[in-house]
């Protein structure tokens, strides 16, 4: 049961700009083996679906597929007017969320989720399996003017940038880049009304990010057991020096639960989100392309991974390296879908949800961040 919402002291820490937030320590940077690879000149985006390819690619997808298959936009379109991507495929009881590409510089997991969905859609004994089992909700892009509107910020920048696309912020600017817009992964209502704005005190209507909005009103239709969050992060190395190719996370609003009266529920949706980050773990344990670390998360509760953790989902986020080469971003894609396949495939099973958690509490800590020498 969603309870009436308490603003916790997180949400005021939240209006410390963004671009601090996310700075590395100023370091010397480490050895990396290999060193690299790095992309030579500005990255190359002819391998990312574009919106209209995106959507034509989909339509493809569903005249082909087997089984149970929706394309439909999501409830709200994005600031713009564009609508967005939302594949339902199966028609199983247990439903499940994947929610990619937040924000439109993080493009290399919409390829992946690409990929899961073609899978599924497919006529294995296995994409028949999860079919039966699962209700699976994908949005394989949720910020759609970010990664290639043809639009200008202020400053005269273009896309692909983080936020969405809002030149204007009248008030509560949390998250917010100036002249540009929002940072839809910090603006998931957690509260009872999916138009809650999670930085303005009291119950209002007055979120001013859509696509946030959207992504919470398919949470509410669906109802998901388990939400996951795909994402990018920068370039990051373990103690002997090999690249970090991922890191996840459990939610981790633990004070914001407290605050709600749902600590003891809350609990138990860590417990079933670290099985879903276990889960990942052995499926890509061994892989030679996969280096996998313990997120270090903030525990703000406007993000995805805590909000709908606190709304009662298993919720993880998972980040991937990007900023690379052609080939390596093809790695990483593959890696992707691999962990979002075994969770599915372990969902539809039933041993998701009984598993144990020693790969999650036993996971290492993201080394030291890495910046591109050709930069």
């Amino acid at each position: 049961m969603i309870r009436p919402r308490l603003l916790a002291a997180a949400a005021a820490a939240a209006v410390l700009p963004l671009s601090l937030a996310l700075l590395p320590p100023a370091t010397a940077d480490p050895v990396t083996v290999p060193g690299g690879p790095w992309p030579q000149g500005p990255e190359n985006t002819n391998a990312i679906r574009g919106y209209e390819q995106l959507w034509s690619t989909l339509e493809a997808i569903e005249g082909r597929a087997k089984g149970s298959f929706d394309l439909s936009p999501a409830p709200l379109a994005s600031n713009t007017g564009r609508e967005i991507p939302v594949v339902t495929i199966g028609d199983g009881d247990t439903d499940v969320m994947f929610v990619a590409n937040q924000h439109g510089n993080e493009y290399i997991v919409s390829n992946a989720m690409i990929s899961v969905i073609r899978g599924l859609a497919g006529g294995s004994a296995e994409a028949e399996a999860i079919r039966d089992a699962l209700t699976v909700t994908i949005v394989p892009r949720v910020n759609v003017d970010g990664f290639d509107a043809d639009v200008t910020d202020l400053a005269g920048n273009t896309t692909p940038w983080r936020q969405n696309f809002d030149t204007s912020c009248p008030a509560f600017c949390n998250f917010y880049q100036s002249g540009r817009g929002y940072d839809i992964n910090r603006y998931h209502s957690y509260a009872e009304s999916a138009y809650d704005h999670p930085y303005q005190p009291g119950p209002d209507t007055n979120n001013p990010v859509p696509e946030a909005v959207a992504m919470r009103l398919l949470w509410d239709e669906r109802q998901p057991r388990l939400v996951v969050d795909f994402h990018h992060q920068g370039t990051y190395v373990d103690d002997e020096g090999r690249m970090i190719t991922g890191s996840v996370m459990w939610p981790n609003a633990e004070e914001e639960a407290e605050a709600l009266g749902i600590s003891d529920e809350f609990a138990g949706v860590v417990t079933d989100s670290k099985r879903v980050v276990s889960e990942m773990l052995d499926a890509l344990e061994g892989k030679g392309y996969a280096n996998i670390t313990r997120y270090p998360s903030t525990t703000f509760p406007g993000i995805a991974r805590n909000a709908y953790g606190l709304l009662g989902s298993a919720s993880v986020l998972y980040e991937a390296r990007g900023d690379m080469g052609q080939a390596s971003s093809g790695k990483i894609a593959k890696q992707t879908e691999v962990a979002g396949t075994a969770i599915l495939r372990a969902a539809a099973d039933g041993t998701l949800w009984t598993r144990d958690t020693v790969p999650a509490d036993t996971i290492r800590e993201r080394g030291p961040f890495v910046s591109d020498p050709h930069e």
